[in-house]
């Protein structure tokens, strides 16, 4: 899955976020800074590489960029099932 994981860095890059600070343990509040309207957004652009939706209420769960990697890899792995 690392090339899940260099597509996401992209879309983080991409949203602004400086690249030194991506990381799986990277809180989104604390250490990148975002808020809730920064997270929607960024559901947003994960969409459109991902071709998935985040929807507000999952979004507002995630805290963790591994939060994120995680949330992918499942909605990923149930498409790929269909």
């Amino acid at each position: 899955m690392e090339h899940l994981e260099n597509r996401l860095r992209k879309v983080f890059i991409d949203f602004g976020i400086d690249p030194s600070k991506i990381d799986e343990d990277a809180d989104f509040y604390y250490d990148l800074n975002l808020d809730i309207l920064d997270l929607m957004g960024l559901a947003r652009k994960i969409k459109n590489e991902f071709l998935i939706v985040i929807p507000d209420h999952e979004i507002m769960k995630m805290e963790r960029i591994s939060d994120t990697i995680n949330y992918i890899k499942r909605k990923l792995k149930r498409f790929s099932r269909n």
